[in-house]
């Protein structure tokens, strides 16, 4: 009798949380419950990180959403930049943060593998993480992106075959090869382009990327020169780092291949508005990192004070994050990735309408 009583206890209790913190929609399936993660502390006493991957005009641009969430809701929430573009320097400034009373802490994730066991640790100390760009990640509550990733895919597969007229050979460069967004965008716009495109041939035997920028101009000049090099008839460059097309673009200029290499870019619109109105970059398939980092800050801050986050929750906040009113949840492994709908296709034509 006293095993029932239990057993009727404890389903109550799972039914009342359930019910309140964790309706219908709103679950996660990698063993932590937001619910757990409510701070008894006053809102204005938050301290909220935003850990991104470098120090380009994309972060930036990521940094003002932060900052504006920040002003809106009277929180201590910042990015903080690492001072090289890799794994090691996000964990090193992760692991101060767990010792510095941070309550969330948000990254855009080099090498989400690599980050696993210090954000779990984390979270068992009660600290909220949320991830953004890494929808393979497991041990955070939540993931926020701004659009499903065959959206994004499909959207320069698109591109490349509108500039190419869908026939000829074309590279595709990533920041890194572990960078699992990059990486997913790549191989669903290879599969894409396969099936819509047969007449377009990704060089290098068709392996996956073909080169990869460490999230440097420089290199992507480098490497995009080599490739120019080897594949003289090239007729597209799909980039997915947002410094990835400067690089790109200075290569075709300086080989004279303007015209004939079609560029499609990733980043900041206004940053490659002369390329674009100059014909050398065709396009640049993206979405704006501000209404990213708000978005990211305001899942933590709701996670926070103890208001259910999931499947259709409205997180544009009265219009601040247009794109965001209704989020889809994605349960998958044990990831779970909050979905926007918010992409963004700058061209000449409407470069100087965009951020």
């Amino acid at each position: 009798m006293k095993k029932l009583l239990t057993l009727i206890l404890v389903v109550a209790m799972i039914a009342t949380i359930a019910g309140t913190a964790l309706a219908e929609g709103y679950q996660v399936l990698n063993g932590f419950d937001p619910a757990n993660f409510k701070s008894d502390k006053d809102p204005s006493e938050f301290k909220m990180a935003v850990v991104v991957k470098g120090v380009a005009d994309w972060f930036s641009r990521l940094e003002e959403g932060v900052t504006e969430f920040a002003e809106k809701y009277g929180v201590d929430a910042h990015v903080e930049f690492p001072a090289t573009t890799d794994a090691a320097s996000q964990l090193e400034i992760i692991d101060q943060l767990k010792t510095q009373g941070y309550d969330a802490i948000i990254v855009v994730p080099n090498d989400s593998a690599a980050l696993e066991n210090t954000f779990k640790d984390a979270m068992e100390k009660g600290i909220v993480v949320i991830g953004h760009e890494a929808s393979n990640l497991t041990n955070c509550l939540y993931d926020t992106e701004a659009f499903n990733a065959q959206t994004n895919a499909e959207a320069k597969a698109d591109a490349l075959i509108e500039a190419t007229g869908g026939e000829g050979k074309y590279a595709i460069m990533v920041g890194y090869t572990t960078a699992i967004t990059h990486m997913d965008y790549a191989t669903r716009e290879v599969d894409y382009l396969k099936e819509k495109a047969p007449g377009l041939e990704l060089i290098n035997d068709g392996a996956i990327p073909t080169c990869e920028s460490k999230e440097s101009t420089t290199t992507a000049y480098e490497q995009a020169k080599q490739v120019l090099k080897a594949n003289p008839d090239l007729k597209g460059f799909v980039c997915h780092c947002s410094t990835d097309a400067a690089g790109v673009s200075q290569a075709v200029e300086e080989m004279g291949l303007d015209g004939q290499v079609m560029i499609i870019g990733a980043g900041v619109p206004s940053v490659y508005a002369e390329q674009l109105k100059d014909g050398l970059i065709y396009c640049v398939t993206t979405w704006d990192p501000k209404l990213s980092g708000y978005v990211a800050c305001l899942t933590a801050y709701k996670v926070l004070t103890g208001e259910p986050v999931g499947d259709g929750s409205d997180l544009s906040d009265g219009g601040a994050a247009p794109g965001y009113e209704a989020v889809k949840l994605v349960l998958d492994d044990g990831n779970n990735c909050l979905l926007g709908s918010a992409p963004c296709v700058a061209t000449a034509e409407n470069v100087d309408d965009l951020f």
